[in-house]
């Protein structure tokens, strides 16, 4: 099978997300970069992720092309490729509609870090709505994300997170739920104190770094 080692850590990870909740049926999707080729495994559309096999999974080129697979890719190709072709040291993308970071897109509400293991990945920037699947999407999500985010929302749509593994990413998805929850909730309790600048800058330092924090 081609890529048979990327092909079954895209499936790993998407049913970790349906698993642990990120993902509801299939909304939502995961994508890899073959190390060393300019090709990416992503999961298919409108197919339950735990009923697929790994050889299942669809390649595409880093435009959107199909290499492989007989699915089709994810309709919300457009984005992963784009942030692949954008970010060369990314590796790995995830995209859910988690429930708190959906509510906070829709707040248009930038999440900030407010515990430790959260400065990887926020502040979270929330960029504007645009039509899933399309290019004009494709192109806000990458300019939201700049040259460092990690991750970001979209209004009104869930949250989408990139690293330079797709492990990474997928821990990114948690923390991103879990911060944007704690924010959500504080916020209705009346006061909302994200960390401090300078101990976010040194905890993302660290964890950029492999370092716990």
């Amino acid at each position: 099978m081609l890529y048979q080692e990327t092909r079954e850590e895209v499936l790993k990870f998407a049913v970790k997300c349906l698993e642990h909740g990120l993902i509801h049926g299939t909304a939502g999707n995961v994508s890899m970069r073959v190390p060393g080729e300019e090709a990416v495994v992503i999961t298919p559309s409108g197919i339950p992720y735990d009923t697929l096999k790994p050889e299942d999974l669809p390649v595409v080129s880093l435009w959107g092309e199909v290499i492989d697979g007989d699915l089709k890719p994810s309709s919300e190709t457009p984005m992963h490729t784009a942030i692949f072709r954008a970010r060369a040291n990314v590796n790995g993308v995830v995209h859910t509609h988690s429930m708190y970071a959906t509510v906070m897109s829709i707040m248009q509400k930038e999440i900030p870090a407010m515990v430790p293991p959260s400065s990887a990945f926020a502040p979270v920037p929330c960029a504007p709505f645009q039509l899933p699947g399309s290019k004009e999407l494709a192109e806000t999500v990458v300019a939201t994300l700049g040259e460092d985010h990690l991750a970001c929302t979209m209004q009104n749509h869930g949250q989408i997170t990139c690293a330079p593994t797709l492990a990474m990413a997928y821990k990114g998805a948690e923390t991103v739920e879990e911060c944007a929850q704690i924010a959500y909730l504080a916020y209705q309790a009346g006061s909302m104190q994200g960390l401090p600048e300078d101990a976010r800058v040194e905890l993302r330092r660290r964890a950029l770094k492999g370092q716990a924090v």
